[in-house]
């Protein structure tokens, strides 16, 4: 399976658009290959030359929807001790999961509702996008916390799981009230002051680590 997009206006193009528009609206256990197929305005026939089934569909759907783009995948890459802080480094991070999350909304209240239909090549598939990306964020808060920028007993894990369960009920939030009483960039930076709150050390611990 490729991650690469489709050519535009390609049949298996046609067929990733309708896969989300039925997935989301029928959910993926009740979804069939002949109502996406009919929704892409091709037979089944070609959407199983180009996805073998609906599984193979399915995981193409979300490497489409959330795999970050080149330059998405480097933002939480920056080195928290070279120019960038680690504030900005977190909200350029929540930024881009954010876009990520209400972009797909409605996919992704599917996939919350029936995870358990997911089999294991789907399963994997969304393993491959996500944790790499999460990952790398623990990886720069490690690197404060050594810097002393973090609190010691701080669990980098926990502290980037608890950022992306903070940015998926915003964006869903976003979703189901139209009218907020603050925009997306308001509310990112809330997220991130939070955050940043509850794990930055004590100044005079950060004076202590420096070289």
């Amino acid at each position: 399976m490729s991650s690469s997009s489709p050519p535009a206006g390609s049949a298996a193009e046609k067929l990733l658009d309708a896969a989300i528009v039925v997935f989301s609206r029928s959910g993926i256990g009740s979804a069939t290959t002949r109502e996406i197929a009919k929704e892409a305005g091709v037979n089944e026939v070609t959407l199983f030359r180009n996805f073998q089934n609906k599984q193979g569909l399915l995981s193409a759907v979300l490497e489409r929807a959330f795999l970050p783009s080149a330059e998405q995948r480097s933002v939480p890459g920056k080195t928290v001790g070279t120019g960038a802080g680690l504030e900005e480094v977190l909200m350029e991070f929540a930024a881009v999961d954010f876009e990520r999350k209400q972009r797909n909304i409605a996919l992704m209240r599917v996939l919350l509702g029936e995870v358990h239909c997911l089999g294991d090549q789907e399963t994997e598939v969304l393993r491959r996008i996500f944790k790499p990306w999460k990952e790398e964020l623990a990886s720069r808060l490690r690197e404060a916390q050594e810097l002393g920028l973090v609190r010691a007993e701080v669990n980098p894990v926990i502290i980037v799981d608890q950022l992306v369960a903070m940015l998926f009920i915003g964006a869903l939030r976003a979703e189901t009230m139209k009218c907020l009483e603050y925009d997306a960039p308001t509310y990112l930076k809330s997220c991130v002051g939070t955050i940043l709150h509850a794990i930055q050390a004590p100044k005079a611990a950060r004076k202590r680590k420096k070289p």
